[in-house]
């Protein structure tokens, strides 16, 4: 029989195995405005479906803010690119998202494909937000008690950090590279199968996008 520092040791050796054999993520965080056409096509087109294939594999972090600018420190609103309405959708994104957290990331990128595709946020229209699981009294509960501006400003203060020149921007474990973002908007797999290297999803891939070394 196994004695008890056996066993600790068995463990620790089958742990090892297990992590060394789990794949290192990269984090992918995505900027982007939730009326912007650009955002819109981004994501329908590149986003989700690269996501249905490749979620074991990335982290994901959505940042729904783009070129709008807080007035007063948020307490007269924000100015958005494309009106009051993007400035609305940014912000119930920005709760529902937050309330979201312990999520896959394959649920929250449904979740925004529903608001980019329908833009029912920017209406205030909850269906994207109940189609989620959530419910829209937390999401306008949120908004209202003043959680919804924080998220917002801690959304415009990630943004400024990068100075995006092109919504949307996509960074990839916090790093902006344009010839990245270039390859990106254009075939975000193959990107990404760039920088995750042989990985199942990817070792028969044979898109021709550039090998970028961020891990």
């Amino acid at each position: 029989m196994l004695r008890l520092s056996q066993l600790v040791i068995v463990f620790l050796v089958a742990l090892k195995q297990v992590t060394s054999d789990a794949p290192q993520k990269v984090i992918v965080t995505i900027y982007y405005e939730s009326l912007c056409p650009d955002s819109k096509r981004f994501i329908l087109n590149q986003l989700e479906p690269s996501i249905q294939t490749l979620e074991n594999y990335i982290t994901l972090e959505f940042v729904p803010f783009g070129k709008a600018r807080s007035i007063n420190q948020g307490h007269n609103g924000f100015q958005c690119q494309h009106g009051p309405k993007e400035c609305a959708g940014n912000m119930v994104q920005s709760c529902a998202l937050d309330l979201m957290q312990e999520r896959n990331d394959l649920e929250k990128v449904l979740y925004v494909t529903c608001e980019m595709m329908t833009e029912a946020g920017t209406t205030n229209n909850m269906k994207c937000v109940k189609r989620a699981g959530l419910r829209a009294y937390d999401v306008r509960s949120c908004i209202s008690s003043g959680i919804g501006t924080s998220l917002q400003l801690q959304a415009e203060q990630a943004t400024n950090q990068i100075r995006p020149r092109f919504i949307p921007t996509v960074t990839i474990n916090g790093v902006f590279d344009q010839q990245i973002q270039d390859s990106a908007m254009v075939d975000l797999y193959g990107t990404l199968c760039s920088v995750l290297g042989e990985v199942p999803p990817c070792v028969n891939f044979n898109g021709g996008a550039t090998e970028y070394a961020f891990i």
